[in-house]
């Protein structure tokens, strides 16, 4: 009788923790929001000095973010990597981009291409970071 008594208390406490849980949707980023915070950058390449040119890619949207990334060509080569946007929605996201954006970078400047590896972990974020540099380098390579 004890036992029986201890296992419906036992289950009634269950029950009731399970009622007072709420589960939240995963928040969405609002990509129009996101894109009309920034001012319009073009994807046309630009000189600064002989030999040097500068463009910007497209901006690339994840599930989760929105990245874009500038890039300098000194005489051609990959001299330089900007990101010049990166959203995240949500604190993961967030943590998330921020650790692998500096990785990208260094990746990318040492290989002086886009020619990189993902992130592990950030793979949406890493694939439209790579994306958007690789039409950057065409862009100042055709500009």
């Amino acid at each position: 009788m004890k036992r029986a008594l201890v296992a419906l208390i036992l289950t009634a406490a269950a029950v009731a923790a399970l009622a007072r849980f709420h589960a939240h949707p995963p928040r969405t980023l609002n990509l129009r929001a996101a894109q009309a915070d920034r001012p319009a950058v073009r994807a046309a390449a630009s000189r600064a000095r002989p030999g040097v040119r500068t463009a910007t890619g497209p901006p690339m949207m994840t599930p989760f973010s929105l990245v874009q990334v500038r890039v300098t060509l000194t005489d051609g080569r990959l001299t330089g990597v900007e990101t010049v946007a990166l959203t995240g929605d949500g604190p993961h996201t967030q943590a998330l981009n921020a650790r692998a954006e500096p990785i990208l970078r260094r990746e990318a400047l040492r290989a002086r291409s886009a020619h990189i590896d993902t992130v592990s972990g950030a793979t949406y974020t890493s694939r439209v970071w790579i994306q958007s540099l690789r039409a950057a380098i065409e862009a100042a390579r055709r500009g």
